[in-house]
């Protein structure tokens, strides 16, 4: 990332420069992102009540394929960005609303399986996955090898959907098939599952309101995807050394408009100016 490329900042932000994966970055502060008073006066809600972490993607419009994830951390004086913002990919048909510890919106389009959007909303994390059998140093979350026995099933009338399950742990049918009839062969030949981030949309595994979302490595195409949050390798791999399930984060995608309009009712934090 050439850090001479970082927009304009407003004078009462406070970034933190942490050390990389695989460069040395910039050691600066700013100012706070919040007087103390303004930090006060703000509602918290229980989107994101008690998270000291915030993964933030924003991205222009609803039927983008394309936004930017900014990073912040919560101490006292309120929400701090951490690190620069980066360009991520997104579905190939944008965002639509998705379950997670938000309430959507009546009368807003809402995910469904098979849309190829990315959800909005606010969700937890899930399960940390990669190629490697054992994780990347620094990692605090559960940590899964993803191999080409390992299936997400997509299957709506599968009682495995929306789940990780390995082939060689089910019981085929007379004729050799498996208990679903779709899903995603986690081990690829590609570079896309090399390191990725289960998010926790549809917890409950509702059928039919989508399935198997992550953050996850770019393709070298960098096309978007059918429903993830697809960005660079070494970015990836930053994020999952950089979350701490301690502080309780989230993740939060919207498009900016709505982000805007949730931004006091969520405390969500400020951004750079661009």
């Amino acid at each position: 990332m050439n850090l001479n490329n970082v927009p304009n900042m407003s004078p009462n932000v406070k970034m933190i420069f942490p050390r990389p994966v695989t460069r040395t970055l910039m050691p600066r502060r700013l100012f706070s992102l919040f007087s103390s008073l303004f930090i006060l006066s703000l509602p918290l809600t229980a989107q994101i009540e008690g998270s000291n972490q915030l993964v933030l993607v924003v991205a222009p419009t609803w039927n983008s394929t394309t936004g930017m994830l900014y990073l912040f951390e919560r101490d006292t004086d309120g929400w701090m960005q951490y690190y620069v913002p980066w360009r991520v990919t997104l579905a190939d048909s944008g965002l639509a609303w998705g379950i997670g510890l938000h309430k959507n919106p009546p009368g807003e389009r809402t995910k469904v399986e098979g849309d190829r959007r990315s959800p909005a909303g606010v969700f937890e994390f899930g399960d940390f996955f990669g190629y490697d059998s054992t994780p990347p140093p620094g990692i605090r979350y559960r940590y899964v090898q993803t191999t080409r026995l390992l299936h997400c099933v997509d299957d709506t009338g599968s009682v495995f959907y929306n789940s990780f399950v390995g082939e060689d742990q089910v019981v085929r049918d007379s004729v050799g098939r498996l208990p679903w009839k779709s899903s995603e062969r986690m081990g690829l030949d590609s570079v896309d599952y090399r390191y990725g981030i289960v998010i926790r949309h549809n917890p409950a595994s509702i059928p039919g309101k989508g399935s198997c979302i992550f953050l996850h490595v770019n393709r070298s195409d960098s096309s978007s995807t059918s429903g993830c949050t697809a960005m660079e390798e070494d970015h990836m791999l930053f994020l999952m050394q950089w979350l701490d399930p301690a502080k309780h984060p989230r993740f939060v995608q919207l498009p900016a408009e709505t982000f805007h309009r949730f931004l006091i009712d969520w405390d969500l934090p400020l951004l750079l100016k661009n």
